[in-house]
């Protein structure tokens, strides 16, 4: 085969995987003040057995952000972190965020916060990560600040 073919196919190749979206590479575990998480997107635990994400109750046309058991027949919520301030269905610029005080945070589309950690000396360096026994935990300078 001709060399300029295969570096041809190769450059395009790297170009396509370079710019997929990062859920079809690989399972994300974690937002970081840079990596938010998007109504339409979940994150994963490491270990393939937890899943976290924004969900609905039937036709209840609010949606909450938990933790539910991956890949089982019967759905299974684990964890809820907007119980009290459900979030319209149809709002779909919703985002789980570190804010810039590093606590995490659920914001709806007009920017408003609708759920927060709400604690207090953490830094921009924060992130949470869903672990592969089931907790999220916020993690400042790679310290845990609290399992949510």
């Amino acid at each position: 085969m001709n060399s300029h073919i295969s570096s041809a196919i190769l450059s395009s190749f790297f170009l396509f995987y370079n710019l997929m979206p990062s859920q079809y590479c690989s399972a994300v575990d974690a937002i970081t003040p840079t990596q938010v998480l998007k109504q339409e997107q979940t994150l994963t635990s490491s270990g393939q057995t937890f899943e976290l994400g924004l969900f609905s109750l039937g036709n209840s046309g609010k949606n909450y952000v938990g933790v539910w058991y991956k890949d089982i027949s019967v759905p299974t919520i684990v964890w809820v972190a907007n119980k009290e301030t459900p979030i319209s269905a149809l709002d779909s610029s919703v985002v789980l965020t570190i804010g810039s005080d590093g606590n995490l945070m659920l914001v709806d589309g007009k920017q408003n916060s609708v759920w927060s950690t709400n604690l207090s000396a953490l830094s921009n360096n924060s992130m949470a990560v869903l672990l592969d026994d089931g907790n999220f935990v916020l993690k400042d300078r790679g310290v845990p600040m609290a399992e949510l």
